[in-house]
């Protein structure tokens, strides 16, 4: 005969009706999203992480696993700095030291010219070895 947990393998709740070891679908995800990691995995998703901004060398305990900083302010100031690289973006081309330009939102322009960006495409087919 089969046995059957009284309680929520992933919250420990009471089971109910025809429950057999989790309690509701959110427990039901949990616990499978939890047998996938790994012991390591599982230990850092408890545990200290380091903040993931390069001037910040802060060991921070993670409010949920997507938190990266440790702090709003250290978010922020990665974001201002990718923000000031997009606005200091210089033409991918070859002997081409201007600007590329940006217009404050999307992606950094590659090129600074229409012209420049076809000579590089040219370049490119060349160096392939097709015409």
């Amino acid at each position: 005969m089969l046995d059957f947990a009284l309680s929520c393998e992933a919250c420990g709740g009471p089971l109910t009706g025809n429950q057999t070891a989790v309690c509701s679908n959110k427990c039901r995800q949990a616990r499978k999203r939890a047998r996938k990691l790994t012991d390591e995995q599982r230990e850092a998703l408890l545990w200290g992480r380091d903040c993931a901004n390069p001037g910040c060398a802060e060991v921070f305990d993670p409010r949920s696993r997507r938190q990266k900083y440790c702090s709003p302010i250290c978010a922020n100031k990665e974001k201002a700095d990718a923000e000031d690289a997009r606005w200091d973006a210089i033409c991918e081309l070859d002997g081409c030291e201007d600007s590329a330009g940006w217009d404050g939102t999307g992606r950094a322009r590659r090129f600074c010219s229409n012209a420049h960006k076809q000579k590089a495409y040219r370049l490119r087919k060349k160096a392939n070895g097709t015409a």
